[in-house]
């Protein structure tokens, strides 16, 4: 019942390679700050090292005026507490409380996660969800949860290494909201292990929730009943304390086993190059931090304690202090107005699509479920008041193909997943209303898919597939150059003998980044 460290270790390395989407992109976008009573954001002054002679900072203090006297028009705020000495303040300012809204919404990604990757990969969990009634043996499940014993009768690399990676995870979701703590590194000092065992509370809190809460296990997948955990061994549930202990205690001390080589190691290479792909790899010595930047949009190598900013052609080609860029002692969460035309020649971005039923209009097999991983590249080739066209090229990372088993009756065994990779070298759109913010457009591609595990399109399938899709979307641009995208394709797949086909109604959603 209860997912294995294989399994959670894999979600967690997935969510990792996600952050190639991020690679793209060097700024960060804005903290989501509380206002003052008067209803004036929260300003801090810019160090004048970080501003050029006469350049005024958010705040409306010029470089040259280093003793605090705005300059002139600009309205002095009431001196707050800066972010980095927030985990020393006694005096319970604003700023330093917790993001509870972002705390919340990061905490249900991970969790949404959670729950689709145990739907996903066991076949139970989908048959218990859904059948009976789901009430009943949520109540059930959380009497049946054995508090009597530690044990839960699965193998102890699940117990005391992919639990503890868990709970690291859901540790750096804390201290990337608590000001208490965020700016910290490594240190034998008061304040960080104080926000570390805060963190663990947490962390212990997201557990219970997870063993026996409305949104966890016993609720999705139910463990109400038992079942032999091998042919002739003790009949099991899953259920015990030792995942309630050890991962809050040993995701913390894996979190402070990755802020040591953060600080030791990570810290010094970043120094060496700020590769995106360096730094992307230098996260694989930090994988649950990097699982936490992401479900908050960041990317993996982000840092709150400092300026972590990848050099690449991707990045913006003049320096800059990003908006919500925490470090040292600068915070600036006001935004300044945009202006010039949204996109640009080159894309590069990433997105993820979901086909749940088939269609039949060029298809014939039904019951198909699809799901593409792609990246892509487009180049404007040609672009006019009212619209523009771009040859959009896409990579396909990984396709998944579920489909029924033909003869079978076995439930676990009704269906087959194969998994591949491919490309779609012919593939064009066409984009409306270019100069604005949100740009609805057509698109339409073709080209192919090799699945490694097992052929396709059975009984008389092939590993090797063919493809051609027609669909359109919207994107919407959230800052001049970075766009998210909503979007539907219907695409034929057919096997390499022509013989038989499928249609799948693909929505997804995407990032892109250009320039």
């Amino acid at each position: 019942m209860a997912p294995g460290a294989m399994r959670e270790i894999v979600l967690s390395l997935f969510l990792l390679f996600a952050g190639l989407s991020a690679v793209a992109s060097s700024q960060v976008q804005a903290l989501l700050l509380p206002e003052s009573a008067a209803g004036t954001p929260y300003i801090f002054k810019a160090p004048a090292s970080l501003l050029g002679e006469g350049e005024v900072n958010a705040g409306g203090y010029s470089s040259s005026e280093r003793t605090g006297v705005p300059a002139a028009g600009a309205v002095e705020p009431a001196m707050h507490v800066l972010l980095k000495d927030c985990p020393y303040d006694q005096t319970h300012a604003r700023e330093c409380r917790v993001h509870w809204a972002p705390l919340a919404i990061e905490s249900s990604l991970f969790l949404a996660f959670e729950n689709a990757g145990n739907l996903y990969t066991g076949y139970s969990y989908r048959w218990d969800t859904t059948h009976g009634k789901w009430w009943d043996r949520y109540i059930n499940s959380v009497k049946d949860f054995r508090f009597n014993r530690w044990s839960d009768d699965n193998p102890w690399y699940d117990d005391y290494v992919g639990h503890p990676m868990m709970g690291a995870i859901r540790d750096f979701i804390w201290i990337q909201n608590d000001p208490k703590g965020m700016t910290l590194e490594f240190s034998n000092t008061s304040p960080y292990w104080i926000s570390r065992l805060r963190a663990m509370t947490f962390s212990a809190l997201y557990s219970l929730e997870w063993k026996i809460g409305p949104v966890g296990e016993a609720s999705i997948g139910h463990n109400d009943y038992y079942f032999p955990e091998n042919v002739g061994g003790p009949w099991t549930n899953e259920t015990g304390w030792v995942t309630l202990v050890t991962t809050p205690v040993g995701g913390t001390l894996w979190a402070v086993g990755e802020d040591l080589l953060d600080r030791s190691v990570i810290h010094y290479l970043e120094n060496k190059s700020r590769n995106p792909f360096l730094l992307l790899s230098y996260q694989f010595l930090n994988p649950a931090r990097a699982t936490a930047n992401i479900l908050r949009f960041r990317p993996p190598w982000y840092r709150d304690s400092r300026t972590v900013k990848a050099d690449s052609f991707w990045s913006d080609p003049t320096p800059e202090i990003a908006e919500g860029t925490v470090a040292a002692n600068v915070i600036m969460p006001v935004k300044q107005p945009q202006s010039g035309p949204y996109g640009g020649r080159n894309e590069f971005g990433a997105c993820w699509g979901l086909s749940l039923f088939s269609g039949n209009l060029f298809g014939s097999e039904s019951s198909v479920k699809y799901m593409p991983i792609d990246v892509l590249y487009s180049r404007l080739l040609t672009m006019r008041p009212h619209f523009a066209f771009r040859y959009a090229p896409e990579l396909t990372a990984l396709a998944m193909f579920d489909e029924p088993v033909p003869g079978a009756i076995d439930p676990p065994n009704l269906r087959h997943r194969s998994y591949g990779s491919g490309l779609n070298p012919e593939a064009f759109e066409l984009g409306f209303r270019p100069t604005h913010k949100v740009q609805p457009f057509l698109s339409q591609s073709s080209g192919f898919v090799y699945y490694f595990t097992a052929p396709v399109l059975l009984p008389k399938g092939s590993q090797f597939t063919y493809s051609v899709d027609f669909g359109g979307g919207v994107r919407i641009f959230r800052k001049l150059h970075q766009s998210y995208t909503l979007g539907y394709r219907y695409r034929h797949i057919e096997n390499s003998g022509f013989s038989r086909g499928t249609d799948a109604n693909t929505f997804y959603v995407g990032v892109s980044r250009f320039r």
